[in-house]
């Protein structure tokens, strides 16, 4: 079992109620009740008082104002931040109202974009009127979280419906002592909203106007929704009679609310005609994708009360708590498995690598072993090791037997290393340089010979060079 939710519809002269369990996942219906002020009955509390009786003190209640006492407009506004829209939705309002705006409480909701604005239903009603709607739950033992309008309600079901999206559609419900006019757009958002305090009876001379009225909503739409159905809802929508006159005065089909299936929105929904509101109304606390609705329940009305049935919501939450703990327990583990894995392949690595490194980071051993290997390496082609061509032992005597007994030179320093060889030193002429030169290119060991400097030096009558030559194969490192 999970949390009861009860929404209340008020007429005239009845009351209709709809019973849901909401779950985790999904609402499920229990019941629709309807109930009729009785003999020397002065308002509704009797009815109210029934249908507790009958179904049970719910754990969370919605109920709805008349649309006639409430003053609706939609406005395009280019933002969506709620903080500005409490701010602006009331000065928008004003100028549209038949009464002061300090009388009223002001509140909207968000129902659709509309290029770069946002499409919001704003709607008003009195003080008194709320807290007379308010005083009478409270009579009747009712303190509802949300205080909303049943045409939007309505307008969200057929939205959400299945197959409520196809085209547009002019809604009307036709209550005990009322209409609504309610235009939704093949998207689902509402494009006008009115309600009459008067009920549509086709054989009363007042329909004639009514009918002007629905036609004239069609007329003024015309240009932007195309063949749009008539749907019609409420306690006489179900008469099959009703639907045709109807249909025959503004030459155009009327489809039953019941036509559009809701079972994906509340399971087990059936009556949808007479109980639509009441079903829409539900949408709001749907555990997914909740429908937003208008809640006068604002300032000095907001809801203070105790929403019943959390106990029912212990055993989930005791639930997913345990599920939590269980991951993170889970989780814990698995690094400390991970931490142990590692500590070990640490351990080989540092025994692996101690012989020849000594105590090394295991992070770093890899690159620290591959760049002692080059230095070794380094170290074995210098002593003339690992080479197929010589020592340097060797280069030193091709250099030697390269240059010629007869020419005098001085060498200060003779460097060999993978690049090839360099000397440094001096001669008696330019010429002896050049000569030099000449020499180890004929000797073959040696490419690349180059005079990287050579000029006077310190010493009177000496040439200073500095020679650098590459090694042939055979004679390289």
């Amino acid at each position: 079992m999970g949390q009861r939710i009860l929404a209340l519809e008020l007429g005239g002269e009845s009351v209709r109620a709809a019973l849901a369990d909401r779950t985790l996942k999904q609402l499920d219906l229990i019941d629709l009740f309807e109930q009729h002020r009785g003999d020397g009955e002065h308002d509704l509390v009797g009815a109210l008082s029934r249908i507790v009786a009958t179904s049970g003190p719910p754990d969370l209640t919605i109920s709805c104002l008349p649309g006639e006492t409430v003053a609706k407009r939609l406005l395009a506004l280019p933002f969506a931040d709620r903080r500005r829209l409490n701010q602006v939705v009331p000065f928008a309002l004003e100028e549209h109202l038949p009464f002061a705006i300090d009388d009223a409480i002001v509140a909207h909701a968000r129902i659709g974009r509309r290029e770069s604005n946002s499409i919001v239903l704003a709607a008003c009603a009195r003080r008194e009127e709320v807290r007379r709607h308010l005083d009478l739950m409270a009579r009747a033992g009712l303190d509802p979280k949300t205080v909303t309008l049943g045409a939007q309600a309505l307008a969200g079901l057929l939205a959400h419906a299945r197959n409520g999206q196809k085209r547009p559609h002019l809604m009307l419900e036709v209550a005990d002592e009322s209409t609504s006019i309610i235009l939704v757009d093949e998207a689902g958002g509402i494009r006008a909203l009115r309600t009459i305090a008067q009920r549509l009876d086709l054989d009363a001379p007042a329909a004639r106007t009514l009918l002007a009225t629905i036609r004239q909503t069609l007329l003024a739409h015309a240009h932007e929704l195309h063949d749009a159905d008539i749907v019609v809802a409420g306690p006489r929508a179900a008469d099959q009679a009703f639907r045709e006159e109807l249909s025959a005065d503004l030459d155009l089909p009327v489809l039953e609310f019941g036509d559009f299936d809701c079972s994906t929105l509340i399971h087990g929904a059936k009556e949808t005609t007479r109980f639509a509101g009441c079903l829409g109304m539900l949408l709001s606390e749907a555990p997914v994708e909740p429908l937003e609705l208008l809640n006068f329940r604002q300032n000095e009305f907001s809801f203070r009360g105790r929403i019943k049935g959390i106990a029912s919501w212990r055993l989930p939450a005791a639930l997913a708590a345990t599920l939590a703990g269980v991951a993170v327990l889970h989780l814990l583990l698995a690094i400390m498995v991970n931490a142990r894995e590692l500590h070990v392949l640490d351990s080989a690595i540092a025994a692996s690598v101690a012989p020849a490194l000594g105590d090394t980071d295991p992070a770093t051993a890899r690159a620290t072993l591959q760049n002692k290997l080059k230095e070794m390496n380094g170290r074995l082609r210098l002593l003339g090791g690992n080479l197929a061509g010589g020592s340097p032992l060797d280069i030193l005597l091709d250099l030697s037997r390269a240059i010629p007994a007869s020419v005098s030179i001085r060498a200060d320093s003779v460097s060999i290393d993978d690049t090839g060889v360099k000397l440094e030193g001096s001669a008696d002429s330019f010429a002896t340089v050049d000569l030099i030169k000449r020499a180890l290119e004929r000797s073959g060991n040696f490419s690349s010979i180059e005079v990287e400097h050579a000029g006077t030096g310190s010493d009177p009558g000496r040439v200073e060079f500095r020679l650098s030559a590459r090694l042939n194969s055979g004679a390289g490192l």
